[in-house]
């Protein structure tokens, strides 16, 4: 999974993907990462092997745009590497947006304007 961003402004990205290994009590079987930091035209793979399941989510935002959906978590501030179902008093929840990437083995997504 790769990043790119097509917009003018520096934005800052996180990434969910299926992860059996953060298998919880609550039965979450997602892990979360992020903040990437992409500077205009930059690109950065986010998950590097192949992706794991045709779902995933993500958030960013960046110079007043925000890209964000349906699926809210918690999220912290700073850079973070972390099961579904963890939180911290310093996160904040936002909405991730669902990804649908069909039957492809790796995948771009770029954020424009």
């Amino acid at each position: 999974m790769q990043y790119c961003n097509g917009t003018s402004v520096t934005i800052y990205t996180t990434y969910e993907w299926y992860s059996p290994s953060c298998a919880s009590e609550d039965g979450s079987l997602w892990q979360k990462k992020g903040w990437w930091s992409l500077n205009p035209g930059e690109c950065k793979i986010v998950y590097g092997s192949s992706l794991p399941n045709r779902y995933s989510y993500y958030y960013a935002e960046g110079g007043g745009k925000v890209w964000a959906g349906a699926y809210s978590t918690c999220t912290p501030s700073t850079a973070f590497e972390w099961c579904d179902n963890t939180c911290s008093t310093a996160s904040r929840s936002l909405g991730y947006r669902q990804l649908d990437t069909g039957s492809s083995s790796n995948y771009t997504l770029t954020f424009n304007p």
